[in-house]
């Protein structure tokens, strides 16, 4: 069983990370800044390790030691929806977490890689991959990117990873799930493809459960995570 380290636990997607987690028989370690959002199975739960803090708060050193003893790190983290959640500070929470996270794993140089996790979002391009918009597309993402910062946020967190480890890395082996139209919904079957197949406004709803499903997966199954590490995975609901 492997150490994981969750961030944006209290969230919907989250907690159902945290869930399947335990339920696979890992230890868990969260970062929250309120349990309040959390159940009472999740808190009482032997294999739960909680840090109740602000993931911009913690100093460098505690980082390290936070990040050291993981096998792997999930962020789930995301901005509350409302207008203080969407236009107020901290603007840069899933980049800066994302940077805090990452320059600590480097700092703890760590035996073997730690995996980390990213949930992004479909209207995030992966640069990188040459990924192609149609026109009515890319003018809604260009107008996201310049008035809505959870988007550009996403964009910036994602950019980061690919521009500082790319392909390969000693310390660091990333992966960020771009789920598609994020739903309420059971455990199903799902579709994992390199890149999206759908509009901005007719995408294909993909279950919060499914994506904490393919992520717990990634974790545990080696031959899986060999193939969408280093890669930008979206997934969908299947038809």
């Amino acid at each position: 069983m492997k150490k994981i380290l969750v961030v944006g636990a209290s969230g919907k997607t989250g907690r159902n990370i945290v869930k399947q987690l335990l339920e696979l028989g890992h230890s868990v370690h969260l970062i929250v800044r309120t349990t309040n959002n959390l159940s009472k199975d999740i808190l009482k739960h032997q294999k739960i390790n909680i840090t109740k803090a602000s993931i911009l708060d913690i100093n460098e050193e505690e980082m390290v030691n936070l990040v050291s003893d993981s096998d792997a790190i999930v962020s789930c983290l995301g901005h509350n929806l409302s207008f203080k959640g969407i236009f107020g500070e901290p603007k840069r929470l899933c980049t800066d977490a994302t940077k805090n996270l990452c320059e600590a794993i480097r700092s703890s140089k760590a035996n073997s890689p730690i995996k980390f996790i990213l949930m992004s979002s479909v209207g995030v391009k992966n640069k990188k991959i040459g990924e192609q918009r149609s026109i009515f597309d890319n003018i809604i993402l260009t107008l996201l990117r310049w008035f809505l910062p959870p988007h550009k946020d996403n964009e910036i967190a994602l950019d980061y990873l690919i521009s500082s480890f790319g392909n390969s890395n000693k310390h660091i082996e990333w992966c960020a799930v771009r789920p598609d139209s994020l739903i309420d919904d059971k455990i199903s079957k799902f579709e994992i493809i390199e890149s999206p197949i759908t509009t901005i406004f007719k995408g294909r709803p993909t279950s919060r459960k499914n994506v904490a499903n393919f992520m717990t997966q990634l974790i545990g199954d080696n031959t899986l995570w060999s193939m969408w590490k280093f890669k930008t995975p979206v997934i969908m609901n299947e038809k």
